[in-house]
């Protein structure tokens, strides 16, 4: 962790989610973005600076990561994100029903070792907490640059019978990530996702 990511922290709870309290703690009804696992933050803070209609949430557990994205928004005075330090899954479970109108899951960690892959997030179980928060005709977006992993995310989003959709071939509507750059200088396959709430 860098000195400013550590100072950036230390100003965590005024961006901190109160849990089950989203209106209040942004003091508006607004369209609702969650990003599961931000990484710096760079692709959420550009949304929510060009969408300042949009209330905007971040779920991560990698703390430098949470430091960067607070830093972000105090040097763009962005008011309109909220942190929730927390596992994906365990948070969208927490989350109430019908409340999100979109989710991006932006280059999750591919656990590349086969031993591995129990610890991806996209499971099937994953698909039902999506479909439980999205409200109708809520989007979820997923990218990934490992194509195992996207063959894992097509099957376990298959039957997910509330969610349509699947490979989006015109790519992601958001700017590139970080992961997204860096795997298509490293000659992989990038694979964009985007499932409906139907």
């Amino acid at each position: 962790m860098t000195n400013a990511q550590a100072r950036g922290l230390d100003k965590l709870p005024k961006y901190r989610l109160a849990d089950d309290r989203i209106e209040e703690d942004f003091g508006r009804e607004a369209p609702l973005l969650v990003e599961i696992g931000f990484g710096n933050g760079e692709v959420l803070a550009d949304f929510a600076k060009l969408h300042p209609e949009w209330n905007c949430i971040g779920v991560e557990v990698f703390r430098p990561g949470i430091g960067a994205l607070i830093n972000r928004c105090e040097a763009q005075n962005l008011t309109n994100v909220r942190i929730a330090e927390n596992e994906g899954l365990t948070y969208l479970e927490r989350l109430g029903p019908q409340i999100v109108d979109l989710i991006w899951v932006l280059f999750p960690d591919p656990w590349p070792k086969a031993r591995h892959h129990k610890r991806r997030l996209i499971t099937p179980e994953f698909g039902h907490a999506v479909a439980g928060c999205l409200k109708n005709e809520g989007k979820l977006r997923i990218a990934t640059d490992w194509s195992d992993y996207a063959e894992q995310i097509a099957s376990s989003l298959s039957d997910i019978r509330e969610l349509v959709g699947g490979v989006k071939h015109d790519g992601g509507s958001q700017r590139p990530t970080k992961y997204e750059t860096r795997g298509r200088r490293l000659g992989h396959e990038v694979t964009h996702f985007e499932y409906t709430k139907r």
